[in-house]
């Protein structure tokens, strides 16, 4: 009796011992795995995301699009305290269509230095939590800015000592290179909340202005010949929306545009394309200065159509139109 008694309490002492020591083991796991449902706080130095996916490469890119989510909502928030709302906060057009730029960029940043804090595999999916360092993310960015901001210097040293018509053509390339910018400081903002771009700020607002003023010290004047008076029209109508001065007297930029066509006709056995007169056009845009001095020329060969007959088809503008908006009216009398 005595051995069963002792037999069945060193038993229970045995079950009792393996149930203990199984429970921490359990808790544990529910701890470790915490970050799955409760992923850490952004810091002033790291951003954290969980991801999910098929791969562990899938799960990296999950969840460094929600990191990338959580800083575009930053970047909409810092874009009104950036350099580029201080160079367009007169344009609310503008602005409003940098900004959505910009914020749509930010969604698709290049990440370097990722790392992976934690991995699991349900067996159905990867879980990954990833860690960002800010200030890596932002010294990327940073010489991203600095490789712009040179090659916008450099184009600022030439447009100082140009002529007032060289000016107008260089002007594309710098606004381009400032819009290249603009996608750089509310990101930067957004990753260090004490990013400077003081450096940057009176310099790019300084660069806008002479631009402007460059742009409102030309008078204008177009000549065209017959077959350029609609495209003449055209040029008039794009560079008065952007405040263009004209005088045929008191100019000095005078843009004459000529225009040499040839006939031809559609070879075709559909009525409506015979009926067709095609026009292939040669329209050269000379720009000269107050003292008669070609500043630009540039020429585009274009072919339209029309049921109307060969003097209509030489003045259609759709073609001049499409390429206008692709590149604007500066770019398109310059060819810059």
């Amino acid at each position: 009796m005595y051995m069963k008694t002792l037999f069945i309490f060193l038993a229970l002492t045995f079950f009792s011992a393996c149930g203990a020591s199984a429970s921490p083991s359990n808790q544990n796991s529910s701890v470790s795995n915490e970050w799955m449902n409760n992923s850490p706080s952004d810091t002033a130095k790291y951003f954290y995301a969980v991801g999910y996916g098929a791969t562990q490469k899938d799960a990296k890119s999950d969840a460094l699009a929600t990191i990338s989510a959580k800083i575009s909502v930053d970047v909409a928030s810092n874009f009104s305290s950036s350099v580029t709302a201080s160079r367009q906060s007169d344009n609310e057009e503008v602005l409003s269509t940098t900004k959505n730029e910009v914020v749509s960029k930010s969604k698709n940043i290049e990440y370097t230095d990722v790392k992976v804090e934690e991995s699991f595999n349900d067996g159905k999916q990867w879980i990954l939590l990833v860690e960002v360092d800010r200030a890596i993310l932002s010294a990327t960015y940073e010489r991203k800015l600095e490789k712009v901001d040179s090659q916008l210097k450099a184009e600022w040293a030439i447009f100082e000592k140009a002529g007032l018509f060289e000016k107008l053509k260089l002007t594309p390339t710098i606004e381009k290179y400032l819009k290249e910018t603009d996608t750089f400081f509310p990101l930067l903002h957004a990753l260090n909340v004490n990013y400077d771009d003081s450096k940057y700020t009176k310099r790019y607002l300084d660069y806008t202005k002479e631009m402007r003023k460059a742009k409102n010290d030309l008078v204008f004047k177009i000549k065209a010949d017959k077959n350029s008076e609609t495209l003449a029209s055209l040029i008039r109508s794009e560079l008065s929306a952007q405040n263009a001065t004209f005088s045929d007297s008191n100019y000095n930029v005078l843009i004459s545009i000529t225009t040499k066509a040839k006939e031809g006709k559609v070879n075709s056995t559909n009525e409506t394309f015979k009926k067709l007169t095609i026009a292939y056009r040669n329209t050269v845009i000379k720009a000269t200065d107050k003292n008669g001095n070609v500043v630009s020329n540039v020429e585009y060969k274009t072919k339209e159509g029309s049921s109307e007959g060969f003097q209509d088809a030489i003045s259609r503008t759709a073609k001049y139109e499409k390429k206008i908006s692709q590149i604007g009216i500066i770019s398109f009398i310059t060819g810059n």
